[in-house]
C-alpha cells in the first residue's frame, strides 16, 4: 500500500481495510470486487487483485499462515525481492536488510559516498547493508534507516549536521550542488506518459474507470457507452478508441468483467 503513496494517506484506509479483512481467510473468502472497492485510496488497483490472489494461495497452500522462506514468498502473487525481505525482517525478525529507497540511500551514502558507478548500485548497496544488520535487531535497524532516510538523509536536501551517522558517513557533508548534478546524470529517461500532466495519463483514466465501477451496486452493470458518457466531464480529451483500449486492458488484467449486460468490477 505504501508503494508510491504517502504514509499519511495510507493509514486511515489501511485501518479500515484490515478491520474489514482481519485475516488471510477473510480476505480469501471475499469477492474480488469487494476487495477492490475497499482498496480505494491505496494506490494501484492491480495491487488489490494480486493481494487477493496472494491471500487465496496462503489460505489454500499454507493453511492461512504466511511462509517464512524467501523463495516461497517470492512465488506468491505480487511479492518481489523487497517485499519478501521486508516480510522477513518486520514479520519474522530475520536478520536481513529491507532495501526500500530510504534504506538504500542511507547505506549508499554512508558506505560508498556519492562518487561511484550507479550501475552497481542495487547489488552493492544490498550486500553492504546486509552486513550491517545487527543480530536479532532487523526490525529496529530497518525501521531506523527508513526514518533516517525520510527525515534527515533525504534525496535532495540531506541534513548532515543533524545526522547521528555524520562522522562515519563516506558522503558527509553532502554538497547540494554536487548532489543535484549527480541526480540529473543518474535520472532515467522519462517516457511519454511521465512527461504528460497526470490528468492526461493512462493511469488517471484507469483510476476513473475503476472508481466509476466501484459506485455500482453489487450485481449492477453499466454499458461501455454509458461508462464513457458518465466520465465525459472527467475525461474531456479522451477519444473513444483509446478509452475502449484502456477498458480492454483492465478486463485482460482481471480488474473488470464484461458480460452481455455490460461491465462491472470482476468478482
Amino acid at each position: 500500500m505504501l508503494q508510491q503513496t504517502q504514509v499519511e494517506r495510507v493509514i486511515p484506509p489501511f485501518e479500515r481495510f484490515v478491520a474489514r479483512f482481519p485475516s488471510f481467510a477473510a480476505l480469501a473468502a471475499a469477492p474480488q470486487a469487494e476487495v477492490v472497492r475497499a482498496w480505494k485510496g491505496l494506490g494501484y488497483n492491480s495491487r488489490a487483485v494480486r493481494l487477493h490472489r496472494l491471500a487465496r494461495e496462503v489460505h489454500e497452500r499454507f493453511e492461512g499462515r504466511l511462509p517464512r522462506d524467501e523463495t516461497e514468498l517470492r512465488n506468491l502473487p505480487g511479492v518481489g525481492p523487497y517485499t519478501a525481505r521486508a516480510i522477513r525482517a518486520f514479520v519474522f525478525g530475520d536478520d536481513v536488510l529491507a532495501p526500500d529507497v530510504n534504506v538504500r540511500r542511507v547505506v549508499e551514502r554512508t558506505q560508498f559516498g556519492l562518487e561511484w558507478p550507479a550501475r552497481r548500485k542495487a547489488r552493492d548497496i544490498d550486500a553492504a547493508g546486509a552486513d550491517l544488520v545487527p543480530t536479532g535487531r532487523a526490525f529496529d535497524f530497518n525501521s531506523a534507516l527508513m526514518d533516517l532516510g525520510a527525515s534527515l538523509c533525504t534525496a535532495r536536501a540531506p541534513k548532515c549536521l543533524l545526522c547521528p551517522l555524520q562522522r562515519s558517513c563516506a558522503a558527509a557533508p553532502v554538497d547540494p550542488a554536487r548532489l543535484a548534478a549527480l541526480a540529473a546524470l543518474r535520472a532515467p529517461a522519462r517516457g511519454p506518459q511521465a512527461r504528460r500532466p497526470f490528468e492526461e495519463t493512462t493511469r488517471y483514466v484507469r483510476g476513473r474507470v475503476i472508481d466509476r465501477l466501484r459506485e455500482l451496486a453489487p450485481g449492477e452493470r453499466i454499458s461501455l457507452l454509458d461508462l464513457r458518457g458518465s466520465l465525459a466531464e472527467a475525461l474531456p480529451d479522451r477519444d473513444q478508441a483509446s478509452f475502449e483500449a484502456i477498458v480492454r486492458a483492465l478486463t485482460a488484467e482481471g480488474l473488470v468483467e464484461e458480460g452481455e449486460r455490460g461491465l462491472r468490477l470482476a468478482e
